[in-house]
This record gives C-alpha cells, structure tokens and sequence, in this order.
C-alpha cells in the first residue's frame, strides 16, 4: 500500500479516551446478564420449526431483510423503519448477494449509490462514499464492532450489509468522517436447518462453503456455524490467491428477558499483491493485460481473529440493557513491489519501470465493550426511543514498514533479475489508543406525520506512540514519540415529516472528527473534520415499488497531506456535492428490481503537495510543492450507476441480470491521468428442485477493459476479464 494510505490508516486504530454517562453509572449494576436486540434469522424454506410454547432464540445483531429494505440498524443501533430514518441509508440484503454470487464487500458495494468501488493493491477492500476514500474517511464495522484495516471482507457468513453515508462521529466515534459500513453476520436461529455448496469457475477457481444451525427442542439454545475455503489462480500472471474462514456462534436464552449470543471467527487470507500496470507518457502500457511487473518475493498472508459477546436484559416494559463486548486481532505480514514511474534507459532507450519493494510486518489488536441502556418513554402523545450508551475501548497498532530497492525491469520485454534485496528501516511504530465515550440517540415521535432524531458523542482519546523514520533527506532514522489527548464532541440531527403514509422528507444535519495524524508538524495542530447537510424524500409507489432520493453537501477540512519526504502537513480541504437516487421494486410476484444512479462533484477546495522533482549533485532529492486546489478528487467519478434484475418462475427456473456504470475518473490528486468511463454487465441462471440449487454466474459479460486503483499516478490495474462460476448448493 502507498505511503499515505499506510499513513492515513496506521494511525486511525490509536486512540484512548475517557467519560461515563450519569444514567449508565445507575444501571450498570443490572448489566449482569446485559445484550442486544434483533429477530434472529430462519428463512421459510430453509428452517424445520419446533412447535415450542418456549419463545424463540433472538439476537440482536442480525434480522431478516426482504429484497425491499423496510428498516436498519445502522442509524440508531436499534431497529427503525426507512420511512422514519433522516438519512439515505443503504441496505443490501442476503438476496442480493446470492443473486449476484458475491465474494467479498466491494461486491455488496456496487449496489448503493454514491459508492465508488476499487481496491489496494487487490489485497484490501477499498471504496470511496461521496468522494472521499475509505481509508482515510470510512469505517467498518462486523456486527457493530470496529474493524482494523484487514484483507477482503469474505461474504461467505453475511446476512446483510449497510451503509451510513456522511459523518457518523454522533454514534460510531472519531474515524467515520465520510461514512460507516456495518457488516451483520447470520446468527443461530431456532429450528435445525443447513446448507452446503460448493462451485467452480474461471481461472481454476473453486469454491466450498457450509451453514449450518442446530437448536434444542425448546428453542431457547442454538447453535450455527458457517465456514469458508476458496482458491483461485486469478487471471493476472502469478497472482494465485487463498482464502478460508470458519465463523461459529451460539445463542442462549436463560428466559423470556435475557439472551446471551457469542461469536467467535477466525479468516485466514493469502494473496498476491498487485500494483498492476504502468503508465508509460500519460497511457497505459501497451502490453498483454495479464502482465505482471511483481517481483518473485511478493506475498500477502492475513489472519484474523474476531471474539464477540452481545447480551440483553429487558429489565421492565420501558427498560433494556444490552452489553457488546468484542476483540480484534489482525496479524498482516506483506511484501509488495510497487512501480514508481517509467523513462527510457540503455543504448536502445527502452522504457524500463523503476520499482521499490514494500515490507509491512502489522499487529492490530482491538479491544472494547459497549454498555447500553435503552428507555421507551412517553410525555402525552409524544413517544422517546433513548439509546444512552458508553464505549471503552484500547486499540493498538504495532507495525513495520520497510523499504527495499528492486532493479528497473522492462515494461515490453520484462526480464526479472532481482536478487532478495536488503531492506531499508523506514517507518515503525508501536501505538496505543485508549478511547472512553459516553453517547446518547433519541428517536422521538411527535405524531404520526413528524418525527426527530438527535445524537451525540462524545469522544475522550489518549494516544501514545514510540515511532521511528526514516529521513530521506538526511538518511537517518529519526525517533518521534509522542503522547496526546484529543476530546471532541460530534453531534448529529435530523427530522422527517410524512404527510402521507406513502410518502415522507427528511433532513439531516451532522459533524465528525479525526485526531491528527502523530505525523502532522506544527504546534497548532487541529483534528481532521467532516460536516454534511442532507435532505431528500422516500416514496411508496404502487407495485411495491420504494424510490428515495437525496440530495447532500459534505465538506472536510485539515487534510493531512504526506509528502515525499515523510513530513506531512495539514494543507487539505475537499467538497462534495451531489444527488442519489435509489429504486427496490417487487412490481409482481418473483421480479425484483434493484438499481441506483449518484451525482458527485467533488472538488479539492485547498490541496498542496510536495513532490520530488530531481537530485541535487550529493544525490539528495529536490522537491517542489503544487498546488492541485480545484482538481476533482480522485477516483470521485461525476456519474455513478447501477441495475439489477431478477425474474423467479413458478418452475424453479430464475433469471437476473444487470449493469454498473462509472463515468470517468483520476486518479490522483494531480488530475493528470484519466480512467476512461465503462459500462460492466453481470448475469445469472439458476434452478431449483426440491432441495437442491443449482447456478451460473457470469462477470463482465462481453469482458469490458477498465481500470481500477493502482499506486499514485504511477500505475493502474486492469479490472478482470469474462468470467463464469457454476454452483450447486443442497438445503438440509
């Protein structure tokens, strides 16, 4: 990964803090047996039911969504209705995925508006909401627990996934300055049900996956397990990939008031960095598309370990505590050649691409608990849905980065002659955040036709580091230890008004923050911003047809801006304004319909950088600073489309099919390099009989070239061909 997004990111997990909320303080001692809320899943026809007079298991971090979203989570961390939400939340159901045979998040992403979906290095899931990116403005979320910055997010366990678009700094903290995207799991489910797939397709991909859920006779016990094994020699030379994950969790209920849900996973990734293709004279080289200028040592493995225990107590009619305990750990160890621009070299003056070899050794471990009280309340006709909540939580990041020269190698007749080079120390740090924070939501409803939402949070953040860099203008390592404390509050409000049933507005108002990255010079150092207006309307046509439109300004200030030097300076501010529009239909009995369309302008209001221009006669790089204020923001394409469409017959028989449109885009902040605009097209065939599934997949049907997120304005890396993947999945 390039050295902003290291940057950027490193520092997004070292935080501490410290605050408790009064009401809390009284009701903790009733948390004994605290948790959380939601309908735990068993799909018709896949569950057996047991006649019980036992109420059935429930958690509260899953429940089942129609193709149609009628309410999330996401926003309140308490089930809402879409038509009562102030926001444009995006919500892609299990359906969805199945239907579109999903991999990995990027693959859910596509289906929201204003999500622009790329990659880095294909080791990470990337993506821009709005125009700004994910690493630097996003966060994500497993079942509402934080996540470090991991590999692909395996779909293989995934209920649903939703996406809060703007700051949401008023409930998730200091990281989501652009938006936050949670993750939600399938859960044990009364009932004994299961099944098992497996499938293979192009580029000797294959595939198996099993889910299955066991439950005693009173229901009040369940058991699931959902596991994952995946290969694939990828359609790039040499960049084979391995992924297995297994995900186990239980449910118990102790009585009609208390349930208890632990969850436990552990993913293991292995996959071949990929900086792509390099850009010779302001065009792609002309090359085989499957050419790879990776050096022989590359390789990415990744292992990560999620714990996580959710408990509920409904103490009265009117009061709910929940606890979230959870635990993270990511161990990442990668090496990756990136191409760091071309010139012609040699008596022939054949253009050679110059490369440096990138060596991460990272541990993330993530630790906290979330204690919440919930209160439903009424004052005449007017009704209280308060969340009051505290998070404390110690997050740490303990990595190397190291730098190590490779030989230029060239772009049309590619000879390696790399030997393992010895690295050069460039960057260390061993960072500790501890975070506290107190925050409180409450969703009020004055009548049937208007109703408010207000939040706020309130984060406390000690931050320690031992750092260590290397300074390219001098050569030495220089020590950088640091200890801060950042508070910031990040409020958040919005109202919908409904005239109709049918019909509603809203209108949302927010602000978030981000501590300055350590890095940052200057004695005046501020936090990173976000703030974001928002208005928009949601209609319930006839044919079951749910339309909602948007539209937004959101603006960040104090950009932390790396240059090539190390040294980086809060020299960054960037504007988006746009439109989304998004349509789930159901016009009649088996077709589905699910498309979006976003406008986005966003523009870099204040933006310089340093870049290196040359040596000096001592072989000291020289730098100069340009100023891109004005430039579009990169890969912020002005146009953001999609399409999907799914037909089931009364036979078995299924159809579906559809189309995601990106306009053009940078990408880089410099503006200098264009990705061409592009239309992909996906389909998919299915069947069903009795008990078994069988399905065909096919991506990029008429195998469009397009491009994605390479390394700067350096390189680009072409999206996959053609594609086909046949499945069979057997129900039990």
């Amino acid at each position: 990964m390039n050295q902003h997004d290291r940057e950027s990111r490193s520092q997004k997990p070292k935080r501490w803090a410290g605050a408790l909320t009064a009401c809390l303080i009284v009701c903790l001692p009733t948390l004994a047996a605290a948790a959380e809320e939601t309908e735990a899943k068993s799909p018709a026809a896949e569950a057996k039911p047991v006649a019980s007079d036992a109420p059935p298991v429930k958690v509260t971090v899953e429940g089942k969504l129609p193709y149609i979203p009628t309410s999330n989570t996401i926003a309140t961390r308490l089930p809402l209705e879409m038509r009562l939400t102030p926001a444009n939340v995006g919500t892609v159901s299990d359906l969805v995925l199945r239907e579109q045979g999903a991999v990995v998040l990027g693959d859910a992403l596509h289906n929201v508006s204003g999500v622009n979906v790329q990659t880095t290095f294909d080791v990470v899931d990337h993506f821009a909401i709005r125009g700004f990116d994910s690493l630097s403005s996003g966060l994500v979320l497993t079942d509402g627990a934080r996540e470090p910055e991991i590999t692909f997010y395996s779909m293989y366990n995934v209920e649903r996934v939703e996406v809060l678009k703007g700051p949401a700094g008023f409930l998730y903290g200091s990281d989501p300055l652009a938006g936050v995207v949670n993750i939600v799991r399938r859960q044990p489910a009364a009932g004994t049900f299961g099944r098992a797939g497996i499938s293979i397709g192009s580029f000797a991909t294959s595939e198996a996956t099993v889910d299955y859920n066991l439950a005693n006779q009173a229901g009040t016990r369940a058991f699931r397990i959902n596991a994952m094994g995946r290969q694939s020699d990828f359609w790039r030379d040499g960049m084979d990939n391995h992924t297995a994950g297994v995900n186990p969790a239980f449910t118990w209920r102790l009585d009609d008031r208390t349930s208890i849900n632990v969850n436990a996973e552990y993913v293991r990734s292995s996959y071949m960095p990929d900086s792509g293709l390099p850009i010779v004279n302001g065009q792609i080289a002309d090359v085989p598309r499957e050419r790879s200028y990776q050096s022989p040592f590359d390789q990415s493995l990744q292992r990560l370990s999620r714990l996580q225990m959710d408990a509920e107590r409904k103490v009265s009619d009117r009061w709910t505590l929940r606890n979230k305990a959870y635990y993270r750990d990511l161990s990442w160890d990668s090496d990756g050649t990136i191409l760091a621009g071309t010139a012609p070299i040699g008596p022939g003056g054949s253009e050679q691409a110059f490369r440096a070899l990138v060596l991460l050794d990272d541990r993330q471990r993530f630790v906290g608990d979330q204690a919440e009280a919930i209160l439903s309340a009424a004052t005449g006709p007017v009704r209280h849905e308060v969340l009051m909540g505290v998070e404390v939580a110690r997050l740490g990041d303990d990595f190397t980065l190291d730098l190590a020269s490779l030989p230029p190698i060239d772009v049309q007749d590619p000879d390696e002659t790399a030997t393992r080079p010895d690295p050069v120390p460039s960057q260390a740090a061993d960072a500790r955040s501890q975070v506290m924070a107190p925050y409180v939501i409450d969703q009020v409803q004055f009548s049937e036709k208007f109703s408010a939402l207000a939040g706020a949070r309130y984060d406390v953040i000690d931050f320690e580091s031992a750092a260590e860099s290397l300074d390219l203008n001098t050569g030495q390592i220089v020590q950088d230890d640091l200890s801060r404390r950042d508070s910031k509050l990040s409020p958040m409000a919005g109202v919908v008004y409904s005239p109709v049933s049918r019909l509603s507005f809203y209108a949302n108002a927010g602000r978030s923050f981000a501590p300055p990255s350590p890095r940052v010079l200057g004695d005046d150092l501020r936090p990173e911003e976000s703030r974001q207006i928002e208005v928009g309307s949601r209609m319930e046509l006839p044919g079951k047809i749910q339309l909602t439109v948007a539209a937004y300004k959101m603006e960040r200030d104090n950009i932390g801006i790396p240059d090539d030097t190390g040294i980086t300076q809060q020299a960054g501010d960037q504007r988006s304004r746009g439109v989304e529009l998004d349509v789930a239909a159901e016009p009649r009995a088996g077709l589905r319909l699910f498309g979006s369309y976003a406008y986005n302008d966003a523009e870099l209001t204040r933006f310089a950088e340093q870049v290196q221009v040359g040596v000096d006669a001592f072989g000291r790089p020289i730098f100069a600073t340009f100023d891109r204020s004005g430039n579009r923001a990169a890969f912020a394409p002005l146009h953001l489309g999609s399409l999907w469409v799914s037909q089931r017959f009364g036979n078995g028989i299924g159809v579906a099919g559809g189309g995601r449109y990106v306009s053009e885009q940078f990408i880089a902040e410099d503006n200098a390099f264009t990705i061409d605009p592009y239309v992909v097209y996906d389909a998919a065939v299915s069947y069903r009989r009795d008990k078994w599934e069988f399905s065909v997949n096919l991506k990029n049907v008429g195998s469009r070239e397009y491009e994605t997120r390479g390394f700067g304005s350096f390189a680009v890396i072409p999206a996959a061909p053609f594609a086909a993947y046949a499945g069979v999945q057997y129900a039990f």
